[in-house]
């Protein structure tokens, strides 16, 4: 195989798209912006600041089985609850493309922690 060969499949294969997940632990908590920083399990490599699903940390309303009095039919008001703390363990994603890497949180892992929010 040809070194321009070699370097043109090294080129391609670095700016596709390629996706991968990924146990981490949260270092590093950014409520106001919504942005967490991980150490990656089993490398121990600290991520810079990642983003996080906003549908992580909303719960799920509770649905009422009857209408309200005027008629119409509602859910349980329900105010976005951040879950997140340091040294959970959650579930990442990592973006790799264009010679760089970007991770986002997809959620906690329940290790019973999760419900004791």
């Amino acid at each position: 195989m040809s070194r321009f060969y070699s370097e043109q499949q090294e080129s391609t294969r670095r700016s596709l798209p390629e996706s991968s997940l990924s146990f981490a632990v949260i270092t590093g908590v950014n409520e106001e912006e919504r942005l967490l920083k991980v150490v990656l399990e089993p490398y121990g490599n600290e991520s810079g600041w990642c983003r996080v699903l906003k549908d992580t940390f909303y719960p799920i309303p509770k649905h009422k089985d009857h209408p309200d009095p005027d008629g119409v039919h509602t859910h349980d008001e329900h105010d976005p609850q951040w879950p997140y703390k340091p040294g959970q363990e959650v579930l990442v994603g990592a973006i790799t493309g264009m010679g760089h890497e970007q991770y986002v949180v997809l959620g906690l892992i329940d290790q019973g922690a999760v419900s004791d929010q």
